[in-house]
């Protein structure tokens, strides 16, 4: 298969709200401020992703919770933590996304996926996505989270990137489009959060809203 397209996961082909919807209203229970909660989420599981030393994402997952306690100064987050692992095991794609992927597979296209999870999860996961890709690439393999370009630089090489006609498409910019600009990767942005514009800095890239203008491009 000479044409592939790798794809990030998290907010791209799965709808991750569930699990932010769910902290703040932990939070919002016991008197305390939503937004505080969710942000310190958001904040620690940067921190423990970039400034620590890898550890697999269900461990990370436990360590930042309990951080939430710390934070919010409470002790409800980290005794939750099987309910939140359950909630990821539940995403659910994006009402465009199995319509999009199964067009592109009939389009003759491989796919994989790229994303910063365990095996386990991603198990889970190709469930709800129909088991329509071919291959992946996640954290627990790669030692390391998106956006270090180990993790980009291993995808190159298990997918076989440098012979084959290639795409990486993703809802995160940070996360995804500028490793694959420094990667010298082809690159769709999934702007679902109708952001104004990207940077030019990683510009030549395209933009769309969904996954249903991809089969088109």
């Amino acid at each position: 298969m000479n044409r592939i397209l790798t794809f990030d996961c998290y907010g791209t082909l799965l709808d991750t709200s569930p699990l932010y919807n769910f902290i703040s209203k932990l939070a919002e229970d016991i008197g305390l401020s939503s937004q505080k909660a969710v942000n310190t989420f958001s904040s620690y599981e940067d921190r423990l992703m970039y400034g620590e030393d890898f550890i697999n994402y269900d461990d990370l997952l436990l360590e930042i919770l309990y951080y939430c306690d710390m934070e919010m100064n409470c002790d409800v987050f980290a005794s939750q933590y099987d309910r939140l692992l359950e909630l990821h095991k539940d995403f659910q794609p994006f009402s465009d996304v199995l319509e999009a992927l199964r067009k592109l597979k009939l389009n003759g296209y491989h796919l994989a996926v790229m994303s910063n999870s365990t095996n386990q999860l991603m198990d889970w996961h190709m469930e709800k996505l129909e088991n329509l890709f071919d291959d992946r690439l996640v954290a627990e393999d790669a030692k390391c989270y998106k956006p270090s370009l180990q993790f980009f630089q291993m995808a190159e090489r298990k997918f076989g990137l440098k012979t084959k006609e290639h795409c990486h498409i993703a809802k995160g910019y940070w996360w995804d489009i500028v490793p694959a600009y420094k990667m010298d990767w082809n690159k769709i942005w999934v702007n679902r959060a109708n952001l104004s514009h990207g940077r030019d800095t990683e510009k030549p890239y395209m933009t769309v809203s969904t996954l249903l203008e991809l089969p088109q491009i």
